[in-house]
This record gives structure tokens, sequence and C-alpha cells, in this order.
């Protein structure tokens, strides 16, 4: 791991920031004030010193709900870690070393990463129904002396499964033995990111495997140009009624602020099929699959001024969940979020799933779907401009929870949009829209990661 305190590029931070002056709107501390880059991704080139666009832009001293809030950038918004220490990561050990320093800190990651490997191979196995030495070990070291002794993974399937019924929750020595497992491989996997942080790879392989990025109580995140893939969760929890489910995102977004994830391709191995028929039976002999994904990129817990843009979303099940819970009405006024430029490419649903939120659909692409686009839920307010669908009736859940206004997307369901909204995103930020006809090419074309040049 190489590490630096540059002083060049703290210059070249302040040289920047003089630049956009032009090019931004001025930001008078009231809910309209707005700024940011256009969101089109007409430049080549990936740098730590990139302005954000859509609500990661926004640079006001007031949220919606009125309380005073400090934008980490007077002008950009979010910046990340620009200007403070550079890090050049290669293995896992690095990776975490340099993501746990403290102050602000850009990482550039080379090459490919196996986060469940920690010194004596990966955790994650080759086929859906599969398993790998290390997992077998990983199982049978921390069962050796427990209430349900396994030797493989294979085993701790079929026991853990044959503990429970299938409508109840779990509970008891079992329960607490699944906890224990999940919190042991978390440890190997989670990055929990500290505040001003830039993470950005390097060429076009840089790829974290196996990856649970963690964003929670953090404000100054930009994630860009890496390959996501493989959040496999090897201990998904059996719920009442609901069977197996896995409890880890390749990128979960929790009460925080001033987020950007910008040309990074999410994806997973196994299919939703596939995943599907790997079944095992309960105490009650009800047949459950070994679920073993989760979410590709959530965003819950009261966030605010979030864009996720120009990303990949590949084969995803439970792909963009924004806000968790009916319930969780302090998510009111907050949630604040532009989703643009992505491309949703065999995704099964939540495209993505809005509770609460005020949020700016824009520019997304939408292919071979597995089931419904945007879901709208408890008091949404969307946006939405210039999606491209293939399909009108998978384009919108047919519910009419919370508003969505639409302009000018191809193929979007219209008995699924309203008249009026109660929302514009002009009034907090800049920004540009492509034509809903050039979606497609454009998108496909620019969208993820190993599209644009690092430059460092």
């Amino acid at each position: 791991m190489k590490m630096k305190k540059s002083i060049f590029t703290a210059l070249l931070t302040a040289l920047s920031t003089m630049l956009l002056l032009g090019a931004c709107g001025s930001t008078d501390g009231a809910a309209k004030s707005g700024s940011g880059a256009s969101a089109k991704s007409s430049a080549k080139q990936i740098s730590a010193l990139d302005a954000p666009h859509g609500w990661a832009s926004y640079a006001g001293t007031k949220d919606l709900a009125g309380k005073t809030v400090t934008p980490p950038d007077a002008k950009t918004g979010t910046k990340g870690g620009a200007g403070g220490t550079v890090y050049t990561v290669t293995n896992r050990a690095e990776l975490f070393k340099a993501v746990n320093a403290e102050g602000p800190k850009v990482i550039y990651v080379q090459g490919k990463i196996e986060m469940s490997d920690t010194g004596r191979g990966t955790m994650i196995p080759e086929t859906y129904n599969g398993t790998t030495p290390q997992l077998d070990k990983f199982i049978a070291t921390k069962t050796a002396k427990s209430v349900l002794p396994c030797n493989s993974y294979a085993e701790w399937k079929q026991k853990y499964t044959a503990s429970f019924n299938y409508d109840q929750d779990q509970f008891g020595e079992v329960a607490e033995l699944r906890t224990t497992l999940q919190k042991s491989y978390e440890a190997a996997v989670v990055l929990r990111l500290k505040n001003d942080t830039t993470i950005i790879g390097l060429g076009n392989d840089a790829e974290l495997r196996g990856v649970a990025f963690m964003l929670k109580d953090v404000q100054n995140i930009v994630i860009r140009n890496l390959i996501l893939s493989d959040c496999y969760n090897p201990f998904p929890k059996l719920e009442d009624s609901d069977g197996l489910n896995a409890d880890l995102d390749l990128v979960s977004i929790q009460s925080s602020k001033y987020v950007w994830i910008d040309h990074c391709t999410f994806k997973q191995t196994f299919t939703t099929a596939e995943i599907q028929s790997d079944k095992y039976e309960t105490k009650d002999r009800r047949d459950v699959f070994w679920r073993v994904y989760d979410g590709q990129c959530d965003i819950t817990k009261a966030s605010d001024f979030v864009t996720i843009s120009w990303n990949h979303f590949s084969h995803g099940d439970k792909t963009m969940l924004i806000g968790n819970s009916d319930k969780n009405t302090s998510d009111i006024n907050h949630q604040t979020i532009t989703v643009d430029h992505n491309w949703y490419d065999g995704c099964k649903q939540r495209l993505p799933f809005v509770r609460f939120a005020t949020i700016h659909l824009y520019n997304n692409l939408y292919t071979d779907q597995q089931g419904s686009g945007i879901d709208r839920r408890k008091d949404c307010r969307i946006y939405s401009e210039a999606n491209s669908f293939e399909e009108a009736k998978r384009s919108v859940t047919p519910n009419r929870n919370g508003v969505l206004f639409d302009i000018g997307s191809l193929n979007i369901e219209p008995s699924a949009v309203d008249a009026k909204s109660e929302w514009k995103p002009s009034d907090y930020y800049k920004y540009s829209v492509d034509k809903a006809a050039k979606v497609k090419d454009i998108v496909s074309k620019g969208c993820g990661a190993g599209k644009l040049t690092v430059i460092q």
C-alpha cells in the first residue's frame, strides 16, 4: 500500500473549486439553492476532484425538514476525501487498513480483491449449491462445540433449516449460533466507511468480490469505477412465514448524507432461478430456498443528499430498496435521492422500491425486466423524467401510493402516472436530461465500471 500526503492534490482541489464557480448555481442557504455539474457523461475521465450532480451536489444549509445542515463543500456539496491522504491498495489487508485510517482519504483499488479470503481461500462457492474448503472449515471450526455441530456448509444448511417451523421466527441456541456465524463472516467482508472517504477503482478490472459496503451515520462519501460482485451471505435467517433471508447488501446507506455512487457495476454470479432451486426442508416439512443475496444498493433511515448515477445493475433480485418500513415516519422530508443514467439489466424487482423519499429518477434504462420496475410505496414523491422502459406493463407497480409524476419517459404506463408533482428537482440543483429515445444507446454504452479513464 502506497501512502502520501498530497499538497499538490489540495492545490488542485482549490483550483477545481474556483473553476466550478461559473458552472454552479448560487447557494443562498435556502432550500431552493442549486449546485452541481451536469449529469451527462461527456467527460472521458474520472478524478477524485470531480464534482457530483443531483442531490449529492446540494449545497444549501437547510434540509427539507428545515433543519440546518452543513455541506462538506460550500459549492459542490459532496466532495469525498479529495485533498486528503492518498492510498493505493491491491489486497484485502491494505484495503481495510486504508478504510479504517483517520482523516479525509482517497483510496485507489487496483485489481480484484476477494473480500472473504482471509488468507486461506475464498468462502464464496463457484456454484449456487456448492461450497469451498475454507467455508467448510469455517463452519466446522465455529460449530465444533456448539448445540449444532456441522462438518460442512451442506450439513449446516440442512440442519439449521430443520431446526425451525416455517411460521416461526428463529430463537434459542441455534438462532444464537447462526448470529455468531453471521457476525464472524461479516468481519471478513463488511467495509464500514468513515466520513470524508473517496474510493475509486483503477483501470477496467478493479473488483471487490463479496464486499458489503456499510455507510452508517457517515457523510461525504464517493464510490466510483468499481465492480462490486457477489455480496454472498452464507447464513441467511429463517423468518416467520417469509422463508430464509440474507442480510448483506453490496452497498447499504443508512442515516448518512452527501453520498455519490457513480460508474460502478453491481453483479451477482448466481441467478434468482438457481438460488430458488436450492431448497431445504423446515421442521414442519415446508420447502424453503437458500437465499444468499439481498440488495445491490439500499438507502434507508433518513439518509439525505444521495446520487446514484451511471451504474450497471445486473440481474439483481431485491435490487434497490429506498425506505425499509412504512413505520419509519422519520424518513418524511428526508431520503432526498437522485437516481440517473443507471441500467437495470435483467433485474427482478425494486427498480427502485420507494417509501417516503423525495426522489428524482431520470434517464434510467430498463431491459429484460423479470418483474416490476418502479415500485411506488407509502408517501413517496417521485419525479420521473425521460426513462426508457421495454414494456409499459412492467414500468411501474399498479398501486397508487404516494405521487409519481413523469415527463417524457418511453413506455411508461400512463395509468400509473399522476398529473401533478409535489416538488421540482430544479429548485434544488442544476441538471440536464437526455431524450428518452437516446437513453438506451447512451446508458448501455456509458454506464458501469471501466468506461472512463481514471486520472490520479
